[in-house]
């Protein structure tokens, strides 16, 4: 067990060098930073309940309902549960030789590493994990968005290996878990949304 969990942790430290370093370009050092705020990549989200509940009906308020309780759950579960139970170091605190996005900069580590870049804990990420569960709601509520908002959830993964603070394991892991999440959502809305909508009608019939 412990050679396994060996050679999968070499596995992470190589990918996390090559898609790190290997893709440096000024677009990418230019557009991933934006990601780290919330702003920019939960305004998107926002943007979209906004307009369903605005536009799409009694499909559109539950979309919009169902993808406030998955945000709510996914950030819950990662931050709250799993990270200071895991408690995985940030690659930016262990790998030297990093590309790094520091204080409104870039660094790249020095070797050793002696300072701490981000103090919380790495696993699972929570924008991959919020990002996932979001992209596998819209997509099971809205089919047509599937493609479009799984491009939108890679984007946000893969900002958080380039600018340094998370594992690719991180992402990965925060895609599946945010991604159980959503669909745990989805067939509880499937199997009590129906229900819950009968029993508040007769209730404002009966009123």
């Amino acid at each position: 067990m412990g050679t396994l969990i060996d050679a999968l942790q070499r596995l992470d430290t190589g990918l996390m060098r090559l898609l790190n370093l290997a893709p440096q370009n000024p677009a990418f050092d230019f557009i991933m930073p934006l990601f780290d705020k919330s702003l920019y990549w939960m305004a998107p989200i926002a943007l979209a309940v906004i307009g369903v509940l605005i536009f799409g009906g009694k499909r559109g308020a539950w979309a919009a309902l169902g993808a406030v309780v998955v945000v709510v759950m996914t950030d819950q579960i990662g931050a709250s549960l799993l990270k200071p139970w895991i408690s995985r170091i940030r690659p930016c605190n262990v790998l030297a030789g990093l590309h790094v996005w520091w204080s409104g900069g870039w660094i790249y580590l020095p070797d050793p590493v002696l300072e701490i870049y981000k103090a919380s804990y790495s696993f699972p990420s929570n924008h991959a994990t919020n990002a996932g569960g979001q992209a596998i709601w819209w997509g099971a509520v809205y089919p047509k968005w599937r493609w479009g908002a799984w491009s939108f959830t890679a984007l946000i993964g893969y900002s958080r290996i380039y600018i340094g603070v998370h594992w690719p394991a991180d992402v990965v892991g925060g895609w599946i878990i945010g991604a159980g999440v959503a669909l745990g959502v989805f067939w509880a809305a499937r199997i009590w949304g129906p229900k819950v909508l009968s029993r508040l009608q007769r209730l404002s019939e009966n009123a």
